[in-house]
C-alpha cells in the first residue's frame, strides 16, 4: 500500500477538526459572523499547510527506514558472497 492512498484522508481530517473546534469556540464566545468567517479561514489554512508538512515529513521518515533495510540487505548479501569467495 503506497502513502498517498494510506493518509489520503488524513490531510482533511486535522483540517475539518480545527475547523469543527474553531466554530465550537466560535459559537461559545458569540462572535460576529464576519469575525468568525475569518478566524475559520486563518484556521483552515494554517492547518492546511501544518498537515501537508507532516504528511511530508512522515513520507521522508518512512522512505529513510525503506531505504536503510535495503542498504542492510545489500551489506549482508555483500557479506555472504566474500565468504563464499574465501572458501
Amino acid at each position: 500500500m503506497d502513502l498517498k492512498s494510506k493518509y489520503r484522508y488524513a490531510r482533511a481530517f486535522v483540517v475539518l477538526m480545527a475547523a469543527l473546534i474553531t466554530l465550537i469556540l466560535n459559537i461559545k464566545y458569540e462572535r460576529e459572523i464576519i469575525r468568525s468567517l475569518v478566524i475559520m479561514l486563518i484556521v483552515i489554512i494554517i492547518f492546511y499547510v501544518i498537515s501537508t508538512v507532516a504528511i511530508k515529513l512522515i513520507d521522508v521518515i518512512r522512505n529513510l527506514d525503506t531505504k536503510v533495510e535495503e542498504i542492510n540487505d545489500e551489506d549482508e548479501d555483500e557479506i555472504q558472497e566474500e565468504g563464499k569467495l574465501q572458501e
